[in-house]
């Protein structure tokens, strides 16, 4: 995906954010909800210690859509995963963002005109 694409898909990310939170959202922001659409628990409330397990999901997750991590199983529902043989070269925080493009995209949560969950 050029930088172009990835750069006005992931604005139209954002967009969807904006419209449902009322605020520009940030990386980890993103990776939260991701995590939390990942996580096999419903809780209203999360700790410090419980939102950086999500965010940590949210970033396998999206790391898994660009084949540098696979998803091995669950350990008590939550996914497990494995480092791939891919190696990772380049911009960690474009590779994030092409994974949670390719997420969103997945998931059909940006164009679809389902939006976000919440």
């Amino acid at each position: 995906m050029s930088d172009e694409l990835l750069e006005k898909e992931f604005k139209t990310i954002e967009f969807q954010f904006i419209k449902r939170f009322k605020k520009k959202p940030s990386l980890e922001a993103i990776l939260l909800l991701i995590g939390y659409q990942e996580s096999p628990e419903v809780k209203s409330k999360h700790g410090k210690e419980e939102k950086l397990d999500l965010i940590n999901l949210g970033v396998l997750t999206v790391l898994e859509t660009q084949g540098l991590f696979k998803r091995t199983g669950t350990d008590h529902g939550w996914p497990v995963f494995e480092p791939s043989e891919t190696q990772h070269s380049g911009d960690k925080e474009k590779t994030i963002r092409a994974g949670i493009v390719a997420y969103f995209r997945q998931n059909e949560l940006s164009d679809s005109g389902k939006g976000l969950p919440g």
